[in-house]
């Protein structure tokens, strides 16, 4: 994998995950209803392994 598109992956997968742990604060809010269930434990855990990801692939 070329350097440019292995960062490019790397910072995606951090941003996206970072997005989903960030979401889990939301439901704190009463005013947001999306009108579903949100998998909120399965939501945390990808966006930790996202995270992860990211980080491993930026060398």
């Amino acid at each position: 994998m070329e350097k440019t598109t292995k960062k490019q992956l790397s910072l995606l997968c951090f941003v996206a995950g970072f997005v989903l742990v960030l979401l889990q604060d939301l439901k704190g809010f009463a005013t947001i209803d999306p009108g579903f269930s949100w998998p909120w434990a399965l939501m945390f855990y990808i966006g930790l392994l996202l995270i992860l990801i990211g980080y491993f692939l930026r060398g």
